[in-house]
């Protein structure tokens, strides 16, 4: 009865916030200029109030829009996708690049060569065919520095774009890249443009060029939807494009509707006036909260991870100096009980972690074998802390020769919601075998004070995101320190020229089968030293809309042209 009540109350809060929202635009006549020919049609919602689409350009890659990216994709498609397995597929282009199709080649002097070759038939939403030029044209304006974008990371490594005929592209690369087959895609947020409209206006006008009429209700793409229009702060409308390269889409027309307010947005999952929200905003708590209010709005949980949560060491003068010990971190590993952390805390929808690498991406299982496990035994880790001579005293706590106890920290900010309860379960555990354990639990804010996560004296417990390799996590250049102003990301602060060495090899080197034997050699280094006591991986939860919906995954709709309605 508990958990209904809260349930119930939850339902009640979310109908009172949709009640104290804006009104939600109703579909009419009106709206679209073809709502009466309509066969399916959806209302989809965005957790966000964009000013126009120009805003994946300029702020997507910071997360400051929610689900512009994938609205994006809904109305203009790229070269390549990646699926729910992380595998990358052509979506535009005939085939990925790859050293074994040729279309990818890797010269003696570190320089490359990747050629992209259009699918025929490819049209702009304006009926014009999509042309090798557009992507040169879209490359030069995406390193045009006077415009105003950010500078993607990719781009100072290209040195030209070439286009030898209509449907081919080739990309000369003055340095090894292993991100090159994701140019013109997703994860670089170059989305192809059409130079046949936005040429002109950007030589003419830079000012003003992103303020066009054309990133909101002038849109043009080559994505399965056609924007017909666009009212700030209220609703996007899209229609089917009946020239779609895939195909027609299923659905006619998607009404997206901009919401501020999270409780209104599941308000409407709820009610059934919303079909799917697109992008992301509701998170694994909220679908489970949905999942248990109604059968009527699907949810998929665990299906895909959402990062590792793992506790660092510190490596740069640690208090005390036995957290330098291997024996001593492997035994702290080996007395929490991750499976039951992951279970509980973690509502059972995220395996145990054994190193960084995902469990959900292909790289975890080319280097399973790598990887040294360290198994729940708290009578083993007390037999290790035993070995480093600490005996236990009359009230359990290990103590030194001189009768001074094993005590350490365990820093961790409260941020995200996990970290408080986590950072408990762990000192408990390590209590439990007798570790004097002082927890530092700091406020949200404290989160982005960056010297305080680097100078935490012992441990910190530090949730990560999706990691997707090792570059600027675990180099000695990625170390935070006073010089840089405390910033990078290898907050265990652990330097090992071995490691640097294996990080330049993975980078550099193309072929996927020996980058993983690169992968596994650092890998196994990594575990076999615990330089980080992996916790668990969280559990995703997607939000798919309403039961009445197919073929809707949850990420990334690059397969909206097949979502459809009963």
């Amino acid at each position: 009865m508990k958990r209904r009540s809260a349930v119930y109350v939850g339902l009640i809060l979310g109908l009172f916030a949709s009640a104290c929202a804006p009104p939600i635009p109703q579909t009419s006549s009106a709206t679209g200029g073809q709502p009466n020919q309509a066969r399916k049609q959806i209302v989809a919602a965005l957790f966000a109030t964009p000013a126009g689409l120009q805003d994946t350009l300029t702020a997507v890659s910071s997360g400051s829009q929610p689900g512009m990216a994938e609205l994006f994709s809904m109305v203009n498609g790229t070269m390549t996708y990646v699926d729910v397995d992380n595998v990358r597929h052509p979506w535009l282009a005939e085939a990925v690049p790859t050293i074994e199709n040729g279309l990818w080649r890797v010269f003696t002097d570190g320089r490359m060569e990747t050629t992209w070759r259009l699918k025929p038939g490819i049209k702009w939403h304006d009926g014009v065919a999509m042309t090798a030029d557009d992507l040169r044209f879209t490359f030069d304006m995406y390193r045009d520095r006077d415009l105003g974008l950010p500078q993607l990371g990719i781009v100072p490594l290209i040195s030209q774009v070439d286009a030898p005929d209509a449907q081919t592209v080739v990309v000369t690369w003055q340095k090894t890249s292993i991100d090159a087959d994701s140019l013109f895609s997703w994860n670089n947020t170059m989305w192809p443009l059409p130079r046949h409209i936005l040429d002109q206006p950007l030589r003419e006008n830079k000012e003003g060029f992103l303020g066009l009429p054309y990133w909101r209700e002038a849109f043009i793409g080559t994505g399965p939807f056609k924007m017909v229009d666009w009212v700030e702060g209220s609703h996007a409308i899209l229609v089917a494009n009946d020239e779609y390269v895939l195909g027609r889409p299923r659905l006619d027309r998607i009404e997206v509707r901009f919401f501020a307010d999270k409780g209104a947005l599941k308000a409407g999952l709820i009610a059934g006036t919303v079909h799917v929200p697109v992008g992301r905003g509701l998170n694994a708590d909220d679908a489970l909260q949905l999942r248990d209010i109604t059968p009527d709005v699907k949810v998929a949980m665990g299906v895909d991870l959402a990062g590792v949560l793992p506790i660092y060491p510190q490596f740069i003068n640690p208090d005390p100096p036995i957290v330098a010990n291997l024996q001593f971190r492997r035994a702290l590993l080996m007395a929490i009980d991750r499976q039951e952390m992951t279970d509980t805390i973690n509502n059972g929808i995220g395996p145990v972690a054994h190193s960084w690498v995902q469990a959900d991406r292909p790289e975890a299982k080319a280097v399973d074998g790598s990887i040294v496990r360290y198994p729940y035994d708290p009578r083993a880790a007390v037999q290790m802390i035993d070995g480093l001579g600490y005996t236990r005293s009359a009230d359990g706590i290990f103590q030194a020769a001189g009768g001074s106890k094993l005590s350490v920290q365990l820093a961790a900010h409260q941020q995200n919601s996990i970290h408080l309860p986590s950072t408990l379960a762990v000192a408990g555990y390590w209590q439990q075998i007798g570790v004097d354990v002082q927890t530092d639990l700091q406020p949200a804010v404290r989160a982005t004070d960056l010297q305080w996560r680097a100078l935490y004296p012992a441990f910190m417990l530090l949730g990560r995101s999706i990691i997707a390799g090792p570059d600027g996590f675990f180099n000695s250049n990625a170390i935070p320190m006073a010089e840089t102003n405390y910033r990078g990301a290898n907050s265990a602060r652990y330097a090992s020229a071995e490691i640097d060495g294996l990080i330049e090899r993975y980078i550099t080197t193309i072929s996927f089968p020996d980058r993983m034997k690169v992968l596994g050699e650092m890998v196994h280094q990594q575990t076999d030293q615990v330089l980080m006591l992996p916790l668990f991986f969280k559990g995703g939860g997607n939000v798919l809309g309403s039961a009445r919906m197919k073929n809707v995954l949850g990420g990334t709709p690059w397969n909206a042209h097949l979502w459809d309605l009963e």
